[in-house]
């Protein structure tokens, strides 16, 4: 049986290390160019170099984050990048951006792909056509249930999140925090807008409280492990690269035990020890998430989008002291939080119940801290840190290799020594042993000095000695030549195979003149009866329009379950160009994220009618796409309120709702089908630009309304205006 690779994140190299000592097969990290988590430390370049050659000596397989969006004036400097990390041995990278995907294949053909969850990869067509492209594995999407999983082809690997943090938007579908602050979640710059408290309107009443509606609890699926590893997954992924050493190493700890007792048909089990020491170390309250098709309340945390620790006990405010009655033992050092209070504070001065500085109490015991802090409320204390727990992970285990050696001391011969790990053999000579005069050396002499692997990263498992009589060695000679041969193992192991890397074919397009078309997507049907006085095709993602209009209108469909008995649709996902043949005029939504010319051309040669690029595009950029592809099969949306978010949670529970921030701005809610989506409170509109988009010949022009009523004024000078002007 194939086993399951745990795979750990990190963020440093120390991190690195914890991830390594604690039992990962793989870790994923980044450098400083082209990673999701542009926040974390993440390596530079020679931090890089060191990381990977550290993983591979522990036998370690480093996986590295190119998994932004890439846009034209760094496709150069990308490729650069990755053929850096290429030749100092990555095993391989993990995408996002389609277009650097086909450059990749073309310039490192043997490079191993890993695609990102920002692809999208929730079913069995975005996998096909991904395999097709040479990709090794995906990363699923977190909304993927079980059943969902063990129906996906058997072609490709995949990759499964186990433990962390979630985003409430399918990845790779959040334009939030780019489309309100201009740092977007697709290039590494989430401003985490989704952690933030909103009011809820619902049916038009808007309730007093903010709550933090958006906001997922964590991830954990200890209680699944069996489950998933029988549904056909190739690897556990423990998110975390923005988190503790301790956690990680932690996280990575509990997640090898339960693969192991997996594997060895041993009781898959936590003890409650192990449970809350996971819930010290980070959580927001934890959920199963969607492995199980759950879709319920119990999967966000309204109260708190911070970590929330374990129950420590109560407080009650004493004058200057703070009474804790505590149903956990609490160490000098520890991190408390006050629940009610909303503060927190580490545990410098603590007192016994008779006001004697003590540096621990034990659990069913009160005792006193200083209120420096001014709490006024008594309500619950939460440990959100423990001393204790931190210096047991800190005892780093070392991961030693078992390697097995043999040894030559031969009259009139250099002693020759060799050691094998796994199908990688070296072998040494040193100096030629002399006859003994007085007492000559002896097998067990030999197998102490040889067994002196000291620091490094191996263990002596065996060692075979031939050993004539009556020879005298140094051990002096024995210890370098251990040296000499682990050395030599080490630079056999790190060996770098040198690949060919090709060159860029770069092609000059020059766009033809055309008659540009305009595409409206509508939401009801007062909209659709003033879009159909004018020149343009008309899409909607209303199933009740789209059957009582069929044939007027063509569908905006929202996944890639799509209906080929339409003549022309809008597709919304990868998975749909695995279905181009079903498709006679189609194009491409502008959730595809398409911000350069190589995903352009990428996605055309699967016969798309139209690209259309990313709401993150700016004109500018636009500009320096131009005799790189043909405009006149590209779009732009000129109006409309953006999809911010696309999700499997609905708030909604069927009723009419929407979310108001703390700006007083209002995001509409729309539940249709399978799916939620969040629409930005503004509209964009690049009625100004429309100029720039004529010079460049780009084909078409897309007009989204949404809950557009007499806001708009349907007469036709605003509307020949607002599309032709």
């Amino acid at each position: 049986m194939k086993k399951c690779e745990l795979l750990s994140p990190a963020g440093n190299m120390e991190m690195l290390k914890y991830a390594i000592g604690y039992g990962a097969d793989a870790v994923y990290l980044s450098g400083h160019r082209f990673g999701a988590r542009k926040f974390a430390n993440n390596f530079n370049d020679e931090e890089l170099k060191q990381a990977i050659e550290y993983a591979h000596l522990h036998d370690v397989k480093v996986y590295i984050t190119v998994n932004t969006l890439v846009k034209e004036n760094e496709i150069e400097e990308f490729i650069s990048y990755v053929k850096y990390i290429y030749q100092i041995g990555v095993d391989a990278i993990l995408v996002q951006d389609f277009g650097m995907l086909s450059i990749i294949r073309q310039v490192m053909p043997n490079l191993e792909i890993h695609a990102s969850t920002q692809f999208h990869n929730n079913g069995r067509d975005v996998l096909e056509l991904l395999s097709k492209e040479g990709v090794k594995r995906v990363v699923l999407d977190r909304e993927m249930s079980l059943d969902e999983i063990k129906e996906l082809p058997d072609n490709i690997e995949k990759e499964v999140f186990c433990h962390g943090a979630l985003c409430v938007s399918y990845s790779g579908q959040c334009l939030l925090s780019s489309m309100l602050l201009c740092r977007s979640g697709n290039r590494g710059e989430c401003a985490g807008l989704c952690r933030l408290p909103y009011k809820l309107k619902r049916n038009g009443v808007l309730e007093e409280t903010e709550r933090y509606h958006l906001s997922l609890k964590d991830l954990s699926t200890v209680d699944q492990i069996e489950d998933i590893l029988k549904s056909g997954v190739d690897c556990l992924k423990i998110e975390g690269r923005m988190k503790s050493p301790q956690y990680v190493g932690y996280i990575t700890k509990i997640y090898r035990k339960l693969l192991d007792s997996f594997y060895e048909g041993k009781n898959i089990r936590l003890s409650e020890e192990e449970r809350k020491n996971m819930e010290l170390l980070f959580n927001r309250g934890f959920t199963k998430g969607f492995i199980s098709d759950a879709n319920s309340g119990d999967i966000v945390n309204k109260e708190s989008p911070n970590h929330i620790g374990i129950l420590l006990g109560h407080y009650k405010v004493k004058g200057e002291k703070i009474e804790l009655s505590l149903d956990e033992d609490l160490y000098q050092g520890d991190v408390i939080r006050f629940k009610e209070a909303k503060k927190g504070m580490t545990i410098n001065f603590l007192y016994d119940d008779k006001g004697n500085l003590v540096n621990f109490l034990k659990a069913r015991y009160k005792g006193f801290v200083d209120n420096f802090l001014d709490v006024e409320k008594s309500g619950e204390i939460r440990k959100v840190e423990s001393i204790t727990l931190k210096r047991e992970i800190d005892q780093l285990p070392r991961k030693k290799l078992f390697i097995n050696g043999n040894i030559k001391i031969l009259t009139g011969k250099p002693i020759e020594l060799s050691f094998s790990y796994k199908d990688i053999e070296v072998n040494v000579l040193g100096s030629i042993p002399s006859k003994a005069e007085k007492r000559p050396i002896s097998k067990d002499n030999v197998r102490i000095q040889i067994s002196k692997t000291g620091d490094t990263v191996y263990e002596l498992e065996s060692l075979n000695i031939e050993l004539e009589d009556n020879l005298f060695v140094n051990l002096r000679d024995l210890n370098e030549l251990r040296r000499d041969c682990l050395k030599q193992l080490d630079t056999r192991r790190l060996n770098l195979t040198k690949h060919t890397v090709n060159e860029i074919a770069i092609v000059s397009v020059k766009s033809p003149c055309c008659t540009q078309k305009v595409l409206v997507v509508v939401e009801t049907l007062e909209q659709y009866e003033v879009a159909k006085n004018f020149d343009c095709i008309i899409f909607t993602s209303n199933e009740f329009l789209l059957k009582r209009l069929k044939g007027k209108v063509f569908p905006k469909f929202l996944n890639s379950e799509i209906d080929s008995e339409y003549e022309k649709c809008i597709v919304a996902d990868y998975g749909s160009l695995n279905k181009k043949d079903r498709l006679k005029e189609f194009y491409t939504d502008y959730m595809f994220n398409v911000v350069n010319s190589y995903t352009v051309k990428k996605i055309l040669s699967y016969d798309a009618t139209s690209v259309f690029f990313s709401p993150e595009v700016s004109s500018d950029e636009l500009l320096l796409m131009k005799e790189k592809v043909d405009f006149s099969k590209t779009g732009v949306l000129i109006y409309g309120k953006i999809q911010l978010m696309k999700m499997k949670y609905d708030i909604s529970n069927g009723e009419d709702v929407s979310l108001i921030d703390r700006n007083n701005k209002e995001y509409v809610f729309k539940n249709r089908r399978l799916f939620n989506y969040l629409y930005s409170p503004k509209v964009i509109d690049k009625i100004e630009e429309i100029g720039l988009f004529k010079n460049l010949n780009v084909g078409y022009l897309r007009i989204d309304f949404l809950d557009e009523k007499n806001s708009i004024k349907y007469d036709k000078s605003v509307w020949y205006k607002r599309i032709w002007f």
